[in-house]
C-alpha cells in the first residue's frame, strides 16, 4: 500500500522541479505566473507576453537566474514580485506605454537594468533599493528620480531623456568600473553622488547642478557639455587617466580641482562665455599628458604648479591681455610645453570652431589686470623677472 502513495508522491514533486527548471516560461496573466510561484529559484528566463494586460502579479518566486523580460505590452498597467531578491539576467522592460507601477518590495540585486520608453512610470517602489547591478541604463521613461536604485557599485550606469527627471541622489554608490553618463533629462536635474570615491569615466550633458565631493580618482575622462550649473568643484580629486572637458556652457563662471595633480589626457574648455578666469582653477596641477586646448572669454590663465605638458597647447580668446599667449610662449621657449603652442588673443574664434582676429604676438600690447602664469621646473631668471612684472610682485 505505501508504495501506492509514495510513486504518485514521486511524480508531483517531479512536476514541480520540473516548474522551476527553464530554459524559459512566457507568461500572459498571473494566473500563468503562478506556476512558478513555489519555485524559490526560476532557473532560466522569464518573459512577459505582449499580450500581457492589467496587473501581472509574479509573487512566490524568490530568485530568476535568467532574464526578466517585457517588451511591447501595450496595455500591461502594473507588474509586481512580493518576494523575488535576485535577477541574475537583464531586467528588460521596453515599449510600455501605459505600465505605472513597478513594484518589486525586496528586489536588492539584478546583473543589468535596461527600461526604455516607458513614460506613464513615475516613481519605483523598491523599498529594499537595488544595491547590486553591473549595468544599469533608463531611456525615455516618466521617472522624477531614482529613488529605489541604491547601488553601492556599479560598472556603467546610463541615465538619458527622462524628461521629468529632477533628482539623482545615489549615496551609497562608491565605485563605478566602467563609466557614469546622463544626458537630455530634465532641465533643472540636480546630481548627488556624496560618497561616490573612484569612476572611470564621467559625462555629464544638461545638468543644472552636480555635487561629488568624495571623489578621488577617475582612471578614465571627465566631459561636461551644455550643462547649466554656474560652478563645479572636484576638491578631492588628485588625478584622471583620460581628458578633461568643458563645453558650451553659458553660465559656467567657476571651476575648481585645487587637489589636481596630474591629468593622463588633455583639457579641453571651449564656448563657455561667462568663465572670464582660469586663475586657481588647477593650482596643483604638475602634468598633463596630452593637449591644451582653451576657447573663450578668459581674461586669466593660471598653473602654479604645471611643469610638464607633453602635447601641444591652443589658445584662442576674446582677451586682449596678451600676458596670456607670452607666457605659454615662454613655457613653450623652456620646454614645459613639448608640443606646438598656438595661441590668439582679441579672436572671435571662442568655441573652438570659428576665425580668428589677430595673434597675441601680433595684436595689440594691451594688458589687464589679470595674469597668466606657470611654474617652471627649472631657475629661469629673465621669465621669472616677466612674471613680476605681469603680476606685480
Amino acid at each position: 500500500m505505501a508504495a501506492r502513495f509514495f510513486l504518485p508522491a514521486l511524480a508531483l514533486v517531479g512536476s514541480a522541479l520540473a516548474q522551476c527548471d527553464g530554459p524559459e516560461i512566457t507568461i500572459n496573466s498571473s494566473e500563468d505566473a503562478s506556476q512558478i510561484s513555489s519555485c524559490e529559484t526560476y532557473d532560466g528566463d522569464v518573459i512577459i507576453s505582449s499580450e500581457a494586460s492589467g496587473q501581472l502579479s509574479l509573487d512566490g518566486v524568490e530568485r530568476i537566474s535568467g532574464d526578466l523580460r517585457c517588451t511591447n505590452a501595450s496595455q500591461l498597467t502594473a507588474i509586481s514580485a512580493d518576494k523575488l531578491s535576485q535577477i541574475g539576467g537583464i531586467f528588460d522592460l521596453e515599449e510600455l506605454q501605459i505600465m505605472s507601477s513597478l513594484q518589486m518590495s525586496a528586489l536588492v540585486g539584478v546583473n543589468q537594468i535596461k527600461w526604455i520608453a516607458l513614460p506613464a512610470l513615475q516613481s519605483l517602489n523598491f523599498a529594499q533599493g537595488v544595491a547590486k547591478a553591473n549595468q544599469v541604463y533608463i531611456s525615455n521613461t516618466g521617472l522624477t528620480d531614482l529613488a529605489g536604485i541604491e547601488l553601492e557599485q556599479v560598472a556603467s550606469m546610463d541615465i538619458n531623456n527622462n524628461q521629468y527627471l529632477k533628482t539623482i541622489n545615489v549615496n551609497g554608490l562608491t565605485n563605478v568600473t566602467q563609466s557614469l553618463s546622463f544626458s537630455a533629462n530634465g532641465m533643472n536635474l540636480e546630481i548627488e553622488f556624496p560618497n561616490l570615491v573612484n569612476a572611470a569615466n564621467l559625462t555629464f550633458r544638461n545638468v543644472s547642478s552636480i555635487s561629488m565631493p568624495s571623489l578621488s580618482e577617475v582612471p578614465g575622462s571627465m566631459g561636461f557639455y551644455s550643462n547649466a550649473f554656474e560652478s563645479f568643484a572636484a576638491p578631492n580629486l588628485t588625478s584622471t587617466g583620460n581628458t578633461i572637458a568643458f563645453v558650451d556652457s553659458p553660465s559656467l563662471t567657476n571651476i575648481s580641482f585645487p587637489m589636481l595633480e596630474t591629468i593622463g589626457g588633455g583639457v579641453i574648455i571651449a564656448n563657455n562665455t561667462e568663465l572670464t578666469s582660469l586663475t586657481g582653477a588647477f593650482d596643483s596641477l604638475e602634468t598633463i599628458d596630452g593637449d591644451i586646448n582653451f576657447y573663450g572669454t578668459f581674461e586669466a590663465v593660471s598653473f602654479k604648479a604645471l611643469t610638464d605638458v607633453k602635447g601641444a597647447s591652443t589658445i584662442y580668446t576674446s582677451s586682449s591681455n596678451t600676458s596670456i599667449c607670452d607666457l605659454f610662449n615662454s613655457a613653450k621657449k623652456n620646454q614645459v610645453i613639448k608640443g606646438k603652442v598656438t595661441c590668439v588673443t582679441e579672436s572671435d574664434n571662442t568655441a573652438g570652431n570659428g576665425s580668428s582676429s589677430s595673434s597675441g604676438s601680433s595684436g595689440s600690447n594691451k594688458q589687464s589686470a589679470a595674469v597668466s602664469n606657470f611654474a617652471y621646473s627649472a631657475p629661469l631668471a629673465g621669465i621669472a623677472a616677466f612674471i613680476a612684472a605681469v603680476l606685480f610682485i
